[in-house]
């Protein structure tokens, strides 16, 4: 044992452990350890740290250290990226509705399984968008974690060096914006398997992992910062335009508060009827016209609507985001969402994001 140790000695030491990338010994006057900065690049707890630190000072140089003297910085590892695949897909047809379920297993990573359903059409075109939009339900729960959603844009098959390809277009939402990814999977079997694994593949490219690389929490600031500010605008008021003043040529400078004359503010043409000071009707009615304009185009949608209520007859819902529901009836109708009852069970679907409601058989909507 040396009779004399350096803090250049005890840094030399410290690096060496396992888990220490660096140390920094700092001595007071008396030539004492005052503190001892470490970082760390290790998962083990920070008492553990200390002790293994404490312990190594004291088998090589004798030193006791305090463990609140050890100060200990951890780097942020990076987590494993997780990736899917496929474990089971399964299509069975109920009524005029294809049922699609898919369920996911990590490839490398330990962990439970995703499980996703979709309803679709029994044609070819809409059976694989059903596999699509199966397949991001399975990763829902994932992409919230990351505060993203996915929704299916485009899907194809494409000829390819003498095999079809599935070709697969996801958009990725987040609160700052949203990105297409694109993904494609060479058929090899089953077209199930080559349409799931084109999805996993575009979705992957925005990294479905439940840690972004290289995100850290001043950019979960910033993002929830921007996000602030733009609601914050959403509330405030409308600014509106200041009253114009009429110009003061300094002639009649006391006369401030003065009203203008009628022919002041709208000259009599040559020809054309003296307007009354008191009456506006044409301002007035060209007022009401939009009133009037929305409130017939609510009474036909809501008579529309009704008209579905009451005789039960079955639907095919199309959504905004591609989400389709092939056959339902419709059993309320509010004022920003329908009710709708399906073999599934009871949904309820906002009127802004519905696309089309098309009746399954005919039947006169409309008063003639």
């Amino acid at each position: 044992m040396p009779s004399e140790v350096f803090a250049e000695d005890i840094e030399a030491l410290l690096e060496r452990l396992d888990g220490v990338s660096s140390a920094r010994v700092v001595a007071n006057d008396a030539g004492e350890i005052a503190s001892i900065y470490v970082t760390a690049a290790t998962t083990s707890e920070e008492p553990v740290v200390r002790r293994m630190i404490a312990s190594a000072l004291m088998s090589r140089y004798s030193l006791a250290v305090d463990g609140w003297r050890i100060r200990i910085a951890r780097l942020q590892t990076e987590a494993p990226v997780r990736t899917w695949r496929p474990r089971r897909v399964d299509e069975s047809l109920s009524g005029t509705a294809v049922q699609a379920l898919v369920e996911l297993e990590p490839v490398h990573a330990e962990g439970g399984t995703l499980v996703g359903r979709a309803r679709s059409l029994p044609d070819r075109t809409n059976r694989l968008r059903g596999l699509v939009l199966a397949t991001l339900d399975a990763l829902k729960s994932v992409l919230n974690a990351e505060e993203r959603r996915g929704a299916l844009e485009s899907i194809a098959m494409q000829p390819l060096a003498g095999r079809d390809t599935v070709v697969v277009a996801v958009s990725i939402g987040s609160p700052t914006g949203a990105k297409l990814c694109v993904g494609s999977a060479v058929v090899e079997g089953s077209e199930a398997d080559a349409v799931i694994a084109a999805t996993l593949d575009a979705v992957g490219k925005r990294g479905v992992k439940p840690q972004q690389r290289g995100w850290g929490m001043k950019d979960r600031r910033d993002e929830l910062e921007s996000m602030r500010a733009h609601y914050r605008r959403l509330r405030e008021p409308q600014r509106q335009m200041p009253e114009l003043a009429p110009e003061d040529d300094g002639a009649n400078s006391g006369a401030d508060d003065a009203v203008p004359d009628q022919a002041q503010i709208r000259p009599e043409r040559p020809g054309g009827a003296a307007m009354a000071s008191g009456a506006r009707p044409d301002a007035e009615a060209r007022t009401d016209q939009p009133a009037a304009r929305s409130a017939q185009r609510s009474s036909m949608e809501d008579e529309y609507l009704r008209s579905l209520v009451s005789t039960s007859t079955p639907v095919h819902i199309r959504c905004r985001d591609g989400y389709e529901i092939p056959e339902a009836v419709i059993k309320d109708v509010g004022t920003y969402s329908v009710l709708v009852e399906s073999d599934t069970g009871r949904e309820l679907v906002f009127k802004h994001g519905i696309l089309s409601i098309r009746p399954l058989r005919a039947v006169n909507h409309l008063r003639s």
